[in-house]
């Protein structure tokens, strides 16, 4: 399955809003691919994520912005790429960390889950969907 950005089956959509990790792939200098495992949140036609700065990641994005993230179960994947966008509002960060901790730690352990690394300096990462591919979805 290869679709164009935004054509997320409603199956595929709903894979991709339970709580599982991704694999975030970037390109490091030498064009070997970096890959970490991360909390993630699809809105719409964008994947947000959210890291502490001065990472890997965050120099191979600021280099070159393409990048992918992978989620999967077994053989079913869904794989989205795009370029991403790096974004320092810190209310906007708050909010994002505080909705991907509900979602990954529940109800009461994510609803403050900000106040215990709002001393950190943080990023989102918001990457556009451009490419959708998949496997074991309509």
């Amino acid at each position: 399955m290869i679709q164009p950005r935004n054509a997320l089956s409603a199956t595929a959509r709903a894979f991709l809003d339970e709580p599982r990790m991704c694999v975030m792939a970037t390109i490091n200098r030498d064009g070997t691919p970096q890959l970490v495992v991360m909390w993630y949140e699809v809105v719409g036609g964008l994947v947000i994520l959210n890291t502490t700065r001065g990472l890997v990641k965050e120099r191979n994005l600021r280099r070159d912005p393409r990048m992918a993230v992978c989620v999967e179960d077994g053989m079913r994947y869904i794989t989205l790429s795009g370029r991403a966008e790096i974004l320092e509002d810190r209310a906007l960060q708050e909010t994002e960390v505080n909705r991907m901790a509900r979602r990954y730690r529940g109800p009461e352990q994510g609803a403050n889950h900000w106040q215990g690394i709002a001393h950190q300096d943080r990023l989102s990462i918001h990457m556009p969907i451009e490419r959708i591919q998949g496997r074991g979805f309509d």
